[in-house]
């Protein structure tokens, strides 16, 4: 999808253009985006809000993952742990509890950030986003350096050719060895998502295949493939299952005694933009075996 953009009528303050080309939003929200590099002006970056924008010029306002990210003190951003590094792709393990970029409220440290830094320390490139876990899931996330490699392997999502794979500490044990979850997800008004229930209209597609991999005395480790990506898929289908994910304080039995939600991204395998089959893994973390190892709640 192409950046928004407008063709400046008149000679104008860069803050006045943008408001035009974003009529519903905030100044401060506005003035974020150029703080945080979103923003050009005749493909030039803009640095302030009262710059001077002459008639004819085109504004453009980048995505998050296109932009700098929040002018910050580089000492306060941790290093990512690197699990694949080249020329095209950088492969980060995501820790549990750090958005994968930042809200609207503009938060200093995410794992966008870290990867961005990272990159520009170390290769003098910069990276984009390729697609997010939810901020209280840990493990693989795909970073591509250039804007081709992106839309290649964002394509690999849309058309579920990317094998992923997740690990998962639940309470109790399910009925059988092994299953596939199909109920479908739907997102409310209010930004909250949920399953439709049967008889029910609406909602989209959600597929979650699952395999029993350890038992504990009170949980369960349970292998997931997922065919789609919708928000909260797993833990909702977990938890439709009678079998909730360990520390899913939304759709499950409330906090966890390892203070995590036990959900992790241990595996992609997806096509390399140079065309070869490749698949990056991350460790399960100690913590979700110790929840397995749990004799009482």
């Amino acid at each position: 999808m192409e950046n928004p953009r407008i063709e400046s009528d008149e000679k104008a303050h860069l803050i006045d253009v943008l408001s035009a080309l974003h009529p519903t939003a905030k100044k401060n929200s506005l003035r974020r985006m150029i703080d945080h590099g979103r923003v050009l002006v005749d493909g030039n970056k803009a640095s302030r809000a009262k710059e001077i924008v002459h008639k004819g010029s085109i504004v453009e306002t980048l995505s998050r993952s296109e932009g700098d990210g929040p002018a910050k003190k580089e000492d306060g951003i941790p290093e990512p742990e690197v699990l694949y590094d080249d020329s095209e792709i950088l492969v980060v393990n995501k820790p549990a509890g750090l958005l994968s970029v930042a809200t609207p409220r503009g938060e200093a440290d995410t794992m966008f950030d870290r990867a961005l830094l990272w990159a520009s320390k170390n290769h003098s490139t910069r990276v984009h986003l390729v697609h997010r876990l939810d901020r209280e899931t840990s493990g693989c996330l795909i970073l591509a350096k250039s804007t081709g490699a992106k839309d290649m392997l964002q394509r690999q999502f849309k058309d579920r050719t990317i094998e992923r794979i997740y690990h998962a500490v639940v309470f109790g044990k399910p009925s059988s060895e092994s299953g596939v979850q199909r109920a479908r997800v739907k997102e409310t008004k209010d930004k909250r998502v949920r399953l439709i229930q049967e008889g029910e209209r609406g909602g989209k597609e959600a597929i979650t295949n699952w395999s029993i991999e350890q038992t504990g005395p009170i949980h369960t480790l349970i292998r997931i493939k997922i065919d789609t990506g919708r928000r909260a898929q797993i833990r909702l289908h977990m938890s439709d299952m009678g079998c909730p994910v360990s520390g899913d304080t939304r759709y499950g039995r409330g906090k966890a005694s390892v203070n995590r939600l036990c959900l992790h991204a241990s595996s992609l395998r997806f096509e390399h933009p140079n065309g070869r089959r490749m698949r990056v893994e991350s460790e399960i973390p100690p913590k979700l075996f110790s929840e397995l190892k749990r004799k009482s709640l």
